[in-house]
């Protein structure tokens, strides 16, 4: 009778972590099928039967996360490591992102350094700790840390976008310049990024060369910056129509016009200064075909005219840069 009890104890133990994992897998496919509800019921239910099942705290936590409850969804993962010893990479990083959430940003910091420590491999880990540190004004970390990323991950297009940035504050184009031109080797969400930010670049380059008196490098790199632009253009519309856009999309969106509208103004200039004015009152017509509302456009292609003598069409072009000087 001993032995049958004490088996019969075991399979019963045994029937009792299976259902466990049972409800810990459905809360998963219900959480990736949208079913947030379905899934948090199915994690409480096994952690009613097992208050140790930590994938079950480390999943309801991210629930949480997403829906910006973030101060359970932090008790939740700090239970789930007390559990852990402190020893999971995954359930840092997730505490690392609810700290950063709540502007606790030492904090997340430290966790996110935690996290590293335990595994240094998680591109995605070592981009949150590099933004984190360019928060917090260390940018040699986080430029050390989006480095790393993209050592583990050669496609994190977001590394190169943030490593081109911080270079080209710094004044160093050329090194921005390689960084941006690897975004836009990246997904189609980072490409248009790169495009518009590598366009930037090549505008301040043109200005410098301009500068310089390199004209003809300078007309090359502002019409590269044009095509950029103008490629970019009907990708992140496309995304946008589509629904699958976010905040960052609309922002560069919105920044199209003024940096198209400066390309147009810089390669007019650059015309200008070749001696080129037919290739310059062109250049100014096409701006004034395309954003027929910015009073700049019409004052400079009526300088451009009156240069040329022709007097009838550059009053009208001042005629109409008055106008909408007026009514602004």
């Amino acid at each position: 009778a001993g032995s049958r009890y004490i088996l019969g104890a075991f399979l019963l133990l045994e029937d009792h972590v299976e259902h466990v994992r049972r409800l810990k897998n459905r809360g998963a496919e219900l959480r990736t099928s949208g079913d947030l509800t379905g899934a948090v019921n199915h994690f409480e239910w096994a952690l009613a039967l097992n208050p140790r099942c930590t994938t079950c705290l480390k999943d309801w936590a991210e629930i949480l996360l997403s829906q910006k409850n973030f101060v359970e969804a932090e008790k939740k993962i700090r239970n789930a490591l007390e559990l852990l010893e402190g020893q999971d990479s995954d359930a840092l990083f997730t505490l690392g992102l609810i700290l950063s959430e709540q502007g606790k940003d030492d904090e997340s910091i430290a966790v996110y350094k935690k996290s590293v420590e335990l595994n240094g491999e998680d591109a995605e880990l070592c981009y949150n700790l590099g933004i984190k540190l360019g928060e917090q004004g260390d940018t040699k970390g986080e430029l050390a840390m989006y480095k790393k990323t993209v050592s583990i991950d050669g496609n994190f297009g977001g590394a190169y976008i943030n490593m081109g940035t911080i270079l080209a504050s710094s004044g160093d184009l050329a090194s921005a310049e390689v960084m941006f031109l690897k975004a836009i080797q990246c997904s189609e969400e980072v490409r248009t990024k790169g495009m518009f930010n590598l366009s930037l670049l090549l505008q301040q380059k043109a200005n410098n060369l301009a500068t310089s008196g390199n004209l003809e490098e300078a007309k090359a790199a502002i019409m590269e910056a044009s095509k950029l632009l103008d490629d970019a253009k009907p990708l992140i519309d496309a995304r946008i129509a589509l629904g699958g856009s976010n905040s960052e999309d609309a922002m560069y969106a919105s920044q199209f016009k003024p940096m198209r509208v400066q390309c147009h103004r810089v390669l007019g200039q650059v015309m200008a200064g070749m001696g080129d004015m037919v290739s310059c009152e062109q250049e100014f017509r096409i701006a004034s075909e395309k954003f027929p509302d910015i009073p700049g456009i019409w004052a400079a292609l009526s300088r451009v005219l009156e240069i040329q003598g022709k007097m009838d069409e550059a009053q009208v072009c001042k005629a109409k840069f008055e106008a909408l000087q007026n009514s602004m």
